[in-house]
């Protein structure tokens, strides 16, 4: 499985206790690529922002996005994602 990333960036209201207030937040949509059967769907979640963290704990906040969050549209997938249309892909309904 391959995860690409789309963040927007929001300011912060302390909504994460587990982050000092300010830190920033952003709006994330992450691509689940499925390359075995050549299809991906989108998941959008509220997350604080990774830029200074790597490894395991990005790892399990796109998993938590890709898991609990919102599934959007195909159209608006495709706006985000290029990747989609040139890698061929169908989108899940």
């Amino acid at each position: 499985m391959m995860i690409i990333e789309h963040k927007t960036y929001l300011p912060s209201f302390n909504l994460n206790s587990l982050h000092p207030p300010q830190t920033p937040v952003c709006i994330l949509t992450v691509l689940s690529v499925n390359e075995a059967v050549r299809d991906c769907a989108a998941y959008r979640g509220i997350c604080p922002d990774m830029s200074m963290n790597t490894g395991e704990f990005k790892d399990a906040v796109v998993e938590s996005v890709r898991a609990g969050g919102n599934k959007i549209s195909g159209a608006e997938a495709r706006q985000l994602f290029p990747e989609i249309e040139e890698m061929g892909l169908r989108y899940r309904p």
